[in-house]
């Protein structure tokens, strides 16, 4: 009698939907941190801190470029340290409360002195994000390519990822101005805030520990195929694989226009008189995502995940020209944060799982399989790119005169406000698409991996 195989075990595995929420919900976690730093973190050193911003951006630079460090030392750990529970699970659990403490102290301003509040902001956000982020967020990220090899598992875990994802930023951009207004609106209410958020993440993350398991290493370790990974070999064989150079290129771009969010406070505060845009625009824009996220999973088998990619970034650059036709209009606001919904999720919805899928690109080129260094090597382009953006957002700011904790702005900070806020993303945007054009793996994907399989 023939024996019926079970689709939900091995590498190849098809995966139960409790595993792609369960997976999911991680990046909610994540963002109670993520999407603060993009979103309010300039401002809570401007505005409440009391920091000048040419000196922020200066120190989200220098605190980017040593998080990118970071990111090759996680990666280079997950290779060389094994758990019980797997190769990225384990250090969920490890670090989840060092995240929601952290995130606490990144967003409390101690009155210190102007020299002390920078050493203070300084020391708590590389804390918060070089360290605990990089230690949750970089295991985190490699588990989708460590539940399964199968190419279209791999995208809805993605897609449920970036639900999370926007729906975690969307809570945070939404409640966040209204809680600290909420618990008195000074230092002590940031706080108060961020404690909750803190509790919000432990559990999700815990929820990801519980609910999900590594095939791929499980497989390895009763085939007797594990290896040690030479670090320096890996390293060298990602810059000869095109298409992880070329997601490089991607998140770095993503993240740099991801850290110019950031300028939508100065925008809702000082053009548009109204502190509460911010929350309304990010409604109206993860609304939208989820209705293209929902899209997204019906056509990802049909059309592949580069010409989704593709359409991503041809619509959120629409939407961000569209504002150019009325800067000041609501209508037009709330209509182009709806279309970048579209566009952003698009784009959000594949390029995680285009990573995974170059994992496999790299075991069949350079026959070395590192999935922790595909995704921390990765990671240096996403937060060098935030940084940068961050880093502009500063002293854009402070070269067009920004006063820092100021109800009013000079006519000059206003312009520059207005200069990011409606021209910096188009050409983010342009960008991305020539470099998507190059990409294509979904066409090459399914020999490499019958191929990989005569290996064996």
């Amino acid at each position: 009698m023939k024996e019926t195989k079970n689709v939900y075990e091995g590498e190849n595995r098809s995966l139960h939907m409790k595993e792609r929420i369960g997976y999911g919900v991680g990046d909610f976690a994540n963002n109670m941190m993520y999407n603060p730093v993009n979103t309010f973190y300039t401002y809570f050193l401007t505005n409440v801190a009391g920091l000048g911003a040419g000196v922020v951006g200066t120190l989200l630079l220098l605190s980017r470029l040593m998080d990118g460090v970071s990111d090759l030392i996680v990666g280079t750990f997950m290779e060389k340290i094994h758990s019980k529970h797997g190769k990225a699970r384990p250090w969920l659990l490890w670090w989840c409360i060092p995240f929601a403490v952290s995130l606490v102290l990144m967003f409390s301003a101690p009155d210190f002195g102007t020299t002390g509040k920078i050493v203070y902001a300084f020391l708590t956000y590389n804390l918060a994000v070089t360290v605990v982020y990089t230690a949750i967020n970089l295991p985190f990220g490699s588990l989708a390519a460590l539940m399964t090899k199968n190419q279209t598992e791999r995208g809805y875990l993605n897609i449920s990822k970036m639900v999370f994802a926007f729906g975690g930023g969307m809570v945070v951009s939404a409640t966040t101005l209204p809680l600290v207004n909420f618990f008195g609106g000074d230092s002590a209410a940031w706080i108060k805030t961020f404690i909750i958020y803190g509790i919000v993440a432990i559990i999700f993350f815990l929820v990801v520990f519980f609910t999900t398991k590594e095939a791929v290493t499980e497989t390895a370790e009763d085939t007797g195929k594990t290896e040690n990974v030479n670090i320096k070999e890996a390293l060298l064989s990602l810059l000869k694989n095109k298409y992880w150079v070329m997601l490089l290129g991607i998140f770095f771009l993503n993240s740099t226009v991801n850290a110019f969010i950031g300028v939508n406070v100065y925008y809702g505060q000082y053009i548009m008189n109204d502190d509460s845009l911010v929350g309304s625009l990010a409604i109206y824009q993860n609304v939208a995502s989820f209705v293209a996220f929902a899209a997204c999973t019906v056509i990802i088998r049909r059309v592949g995940k580069q010409k989704i990619a593709i359409a991503g970034v041809t619509i959120s650059f629409l939407g961000y020209a569209m504002v150019l036709l009325g800067p000041t209009s609501y209508v037009l606001l709330y209509v182009a944060a709806v279309v970048k919904g579209f566009g952003n999720a698009a784009l959000s919805g594949v390029m995680y799982g285009m990573l995974a899928d170059t994992v496999e690109y790299n075991d069949w080129h350079s026959h070395i399989r590192a999935e922790g260094l595909v995704f921390s090597a990765n990671s240096i382009g996403q937060k060098v790119g935030s940084g940068i953006g961050s880093a502009a957002l500063g002293w854009i700011l402070a070269a067009f005169g920004f006063v820092s904790n100021s109800a009013a702005q000079p006519e000059s900070a206003i312009n520059g406000i207005r200069t990011i806020f409606l021209y910096v993303p188009l050409f983010i945007f342009a960008a991305m698409f020539i470099i998507l054009l190059f990409y294509k793996l979904d066409k090459e994907y399914d020999g490499i991996i019958a191929d990989m399989a005569k290996r064996k």
